[in-house]
């Protein structure tokens, strides 16, 4: 059988549907089942190396793949591949009509899809579970599948090379560092660089960490610069040290990362680093929280009406009361309380 997988979401959506990819992969093993998978430009890194798919296709709907004529072509080149199923956890009525185009009779994806009319096969999204476990019934609508299945990510020989290269270069020792990443695509979801810096400098100043280590893409910069003025002496920014999978081997190797409700908070988690989560405009119960033990998800205690904003919180807010009603020391307590949590796991595990 050849599956073909549609997932052209945000980097954060990416990676929490890796646990479905793993088990339609236990679901339809090799060598008689192939699984592709249909992506962004911006999901090449975060699938390019996972052991479970065999090819990848990308879709750069965004850019120079826009319109729909560009559309249609796609939908004539994966025609040519035969697909017998699709599976959708993207929702959106273009990937409904794109597989319907492409001649793929089986298409099974959730019933309240804006591409819904164009499944074949239709399954109820569970709004009350975590989003990776509401990709997951997508899975379960073959077979019986395992109860957890970890968020996976492969960073490549070259990617690990690029972080080791970044502590040595810097002489960082990775298990005294902290990992801050302060960007969002959404401005709301952003943490105040003011507020972050104070965080850096309570839990070095507490011994906690020796660095920090700021990471995110160039669109970050400004939010980075910002943290470094005020006075974090041992802080230091790792803006442009590579590609998304090179900043994913470094939050690896590191003690813990502090983000916001975005992107980087799953990779976290993925690679299995304690994770500290900020949600402010947005809430926990929307199953965007980090996929792993060991995290703690940091809201306002106040009470505001306006909370949540929408599903993604907002381009722009005229009060941003939310995040600055976080004090930074809630945030670092939040850190310290989750290295307590990790040894405890650590010290359990040993005596299993």
């Amino acid at each position: 059988m050849r599956i073909l997988i549609v997932q052209t979401a945000f980097i954060g959506d990416c990676v929490l549907t890796t646990p479905l990819i793993s088990a339609v992969r236990g679901l339809f093993p090799r060598p008689n089942n192939e699984i592709a998978m249909l992506i962004s430009p911006l999901g090449k890194g975060i699938f390019e190396n996972n052991p479970h798919i065999d090819e990848l296709f990308i879709y750069d709907k965004r850019s120079s793949e826009k319109g729909f004529g560009a559309f249609r072509s796609l939908a004539s080149h994966l025609r040519k591949f035969h697909f017998d199923l699709a599976i959708l956890p993207h929702r959106s009525f273009r990937t409904g009509l794109l597989c319907k185009m492409a001649g793929i009779k089986q298409r099974l994806g959730f019933s309240k899809s804006a591409g819904a009319l164009f499944y074949s096969d239709k399954v109820l999204r569970n709004n009350m579970l975590h989003e990776a476990k509401r990709l997951l019934q997508l899975a379960k609508y073959f077979g019986e599948i395992p109860d957890s299945i970890p968020l996976e990510l492969f960073p490549s020989d070259t990617d690990s090379l690029a972080a080791e290269q970044f502590l040595v270069s810097h002489s960082i020792n990775p298990e005294k560092t902290l990992i801050i990443a302060p960007g969002s695509v959404w401005a709301t979801k952003r943490y105040p660089p003011d507020s972050y810096a104070r965080v850096i400098q309570i839990l070095l100043g507490d011994g906690h960490f020796e660095k920090a280590v700021i990471i995110g893409g160039d669109e970050d910069r400004a939010i980075a610069d910002q943290i470094l003025e005020y006075n974090c002496s041992r802080a230091i920014s790792a803006i442009g040290m590579g590609n998304i999978m090179a900043s994913a081997a470094l939050i690896g190797k590191c003690k813990a990362l502090i983000g916001n409700d975005s992107a980087p908070v799953h990779i976290a988690a993925a690679m299995k680093t304690p994770v500290v989560a900020i949600f402010g405009p947005t809430v926990k119960d929307f199953g965007f929280t980090p996929y792993f033990d060991i995290s703690v998800v940091v809201e306002p205690d106040c009470d505001l009406k306006c909370r949540p904003c929408s599903g993604h919180g907002k381009a722009k807010c005229a009060s941003h009361e939310c995040m600055r009603s976080i004090p930074p020391q809630k945030v670092a307590d939040a850190v310290i309380k989750l290295l307590h949590k990790k040894k405890s796991a650590t010290i359990a595990a040993l005596h299993e």
